[in-house]
């Protein structure tokens, strides 16, 4: 059987401004759904603003029905998640990415990536060969200009492996740089 070997690091520099141009392209089409999301619901203000003027005056004494509880409660939710989705579309991925990707060697796994848009924060979770490939990782990230505040969290040799590689979660914050 032949040997498999995966290289995720090598990259293609066409397909890398392909693949920029179309992040840009979804950035501006994102942009201009929340200008037009906006624009409806401006209009759809007005609108309704309009209609109950005309419907007062068309019947004087008959007030309209104002929003129910269940109503503003659903309304306040989706705001809420219209919000979160804009948060989240504002972090930059890309920088993020070649971060952390970049400080990552032959002896890191990485495993998973948790942003926490809101604060700021990241926590990278992977595994490594050995605890000098660990602190050298954790170096690396220290010495970027995009990450500020890593530390090691959490770090657990995992002994029911034969080579006992070491679990970590690192935590670190980005900074404003983009």
């Amino acid at each position: 059987m032949r040997e498999l070997i995966l290289d995720y690091r090598k990259t293609d520099r066409t397909w890398h401004w392909v693949g920029i141009a179309l992040l840009l392209l979804a950035l501006a089409a994102a942009v201009q759904l929340v200008i037009y999301a906006r624009a409806l619901s401006d209009e759809s203000a007005h609108l309704e603003k309009l209609t109950a003027r005309i419907e007062h005056k068309l019947h004087p004494g008959h007030v309209a029905a104002p929003m129910t509880q269940a109503e503003a409660q659903q309304l306040s939710a989706e705001v809420k998640n219209a919000n979160a989705v804009l948060l989240q579309l504002s972090l930059p991925w890309d920088r993020l990415f070649q971060t952390v990707e970049s400080a990552n060697g032959d002896d890191i796994a990485l495993l998973g990536i948790d942003p926490d848009v809101k604060k700021g924060l990241i926590k990278v979770s992977g595994e490594a060969r050995d605890f000098d490939a660990l602190l050298g990782y954790i170096r690396t990230m220290q010495a970027s200009d995009f990450l500020a505040q890593v530390y090691l969290a959490h770090h657990q040799v995992q002994e029911q492996d034969a080579e006992k590689p070491i679990r970590f979660s690192v935590d670190a914050s980005w900074t404003g740089q983009r």
